[in-house]
């Protein structure tokens, strides 16, 4: 306990991440504002006021505030996972219409009430006024029992065991009881069940489960690739493009009067003009009288500009400059024009025409050719087939053509904020599958040109 920590407050924390909670809402997609803010920015304001600024882990999400961050990003994933999945497969149409919106609720409650113990697994909280000890169980919502004191951090020699009920206690703090009146029982029990899921899960395993599951890995998976990558946080606003043209206006300057005439030039040219080497461009002067030199060597007079001339920029003035001296030393050191022999004429027929390369990897699939394959909707995997093409691309992934269809390895899939499982229900459902097996997945030959082009046999 070295270093004290200050509180946030939880609507800091939100505006932090407003950003990410702008996906969330669009994955919630409610009718009205304060439909969302009643069953989603409730909770979520509730989680703030429970971490306020702890971190999650030691090693992962481990900077002030890195608790809801860890809580944010797993939620988005998993609710982008859910909707690829089909809940309530096994029941009618109308009823399955009724239980889907509720158990892709009961994924975002047991989402952010999955990490609520991880803090006071690995640290203790005393308060700074009075070394009093945090006690999630007595005292509740951290944010509420530190108030805007200082806090001192201690890790635990050892981790508490994780306890799947003590989890789902503290969830009741965040979850209102008026959010879970509204659900099925069925749907309660999956959703208290996937609280804190379990990592290695034994025999069957309920929908809900596997989809917080899997966007918990995926969150861990990226926060441990952003630690290797050692990316710094972008503490700024991109500048619009209007700033930017404001910057880097040009300066202005005064024209250059036009040159002087080539006879006054031919007649007082130097034997220095004569010589094969070209001399340098005279720089730019500043605005006002001034002389320049021509490429000949005849001294040229600027007259003070007109009150109606158009005004040039630096840059514009020295290319003109430029483009009068290649002429005349064109003209010094090479022959005319009509002591240049002509070059001989090129039959077209006998062109030969060099073999046709390859296709390589595609630049990326149009929205045209993503709709006609994937059809319309379905963000996710239109998203994850340009994301695979771009990779394909650049070399960054590497995927191989059969027979019949491109394979791409299940270990390239989890990169893309999807599971192997969800891409291969997606493709199933799509009919653009060939096969699952092993490590491989293999899909049809006009899928996978989305990806990359069947080089030449």
């Amino acid at each position: 306990m070295t270093a004290a920590h200050r509180p946030i407050a939880g609507p800091e924390l939100l505006e932090t991440h407003k950003k990410r909670l702008e996906l969330v809402r669009q994955c919630a997609n409610e009718s009205t504002e304060a439909e969302f803010e009643r069953k989603w920015l409730s909770v979520l304001r509730r989680c703030a006021a429970w971490f306020s600024s702890m971190p999650l882990t030691p090693e992962l999400h481990a900077e002030p505030g890195g608790a809801f961050r860890a809580t944010i990003e797993a939620t988005f994933y998993a609710m982008r996972l859910a909707g690829g999945q089909k809940f309530a497969a096994d029941m009618t149409s109308e009823k399955r219409r009724r239980l889907e919106p509720q158990y892709i609720y009961a994924v975002f409650l047991a989402a952010v009430c999955s990490l609520l113990d991880e803090p006071c697994r690995h640290f203790e909280f005393v308060r700074a006024s009075d070394n009093a000890q945090w006690n999630p169980a007595a005292h509740g919502a951290f944010g509420e029992w530190v108030g805007d004191r200082e806090y001192f951090v201690q890790r635990r020699a050892v981790p508490l065991k994780g306890e799947r009920m003590r989890t789902a206690m503290f969830a009741r703090t965040v979850i209102a009881p008026e959010l879970l009146s509204g659900l099925d029982n069925a749907v309660l029990s999956d959703l208290f069940g996937a609280i804190n899921p379990d990592r290695s899960p034994q025999g069957f395993e309920a929908l809900v489960h596997k989809v917080v599951r899997q966007a918990m890995d995926v969150a861990v998976d990226f926060e441990r690739k952003a630690q290797r990558g050692l990316f710094a946080p972008v503490k700024f606003d991109v500048p619009s493009a209007v700033h930017v043209a404001l910057e880097l206006q040009p300066q202005q300057v005064a024209p250059v009067a036009a040159a002087a005439s080539p006879a006054t030039a031919t007649s007082q040219a130097t034997p220095q003009a004569a010589t094969p080497q070209s001399p340098e461009p005279a720089p730019a002067t500043a605005p006002g009288p001034s002389t320049d030199v021509s490429p000949s060597g005849s001294v040229a007079t600027t007259s003070p500009a007109a009150p109606g001339a158009p005004q040039l920029s630096q840059s514009l003035l020295d290319a003109l400059q430029r483009s009068e001296a290649q002429p005349a030393a064109a003209t010094a050191g090479s022959p005319t024009a009509m002591d240049a022999p002509n070059p001989a004429a090129i039959d077209p027929s006998q062109m030969k025409t060099s073999p046709t390369a390859p296709k390589g990897p595609r630049t990326g699939p149009t929205d045209e050719e993503l709709n006609e394959i994937l059809g319309p909707g379905s963000a996710m995997m239109r998203e994850f087939f340009r994301a695979l093409a771009d990779d394909v691309a650049s070399g960054k992934a590497k995927v191989s053509w059969e027979d019949k269809g491109l394979t791409v390895q299940k270990r390239l899939v989890g990169a893309y904020g999807m599971t192997s499982d969800t891409l291969v229900e997606q493709l199933r459902k799509r009919a653009l599958l060939l096969r699952a097996s092993g490590n491989d997945i293999c899909i049809v030959e006009r899928a996978g040109r989305l990806i990359m082009e069947r080089p030449a046999a």
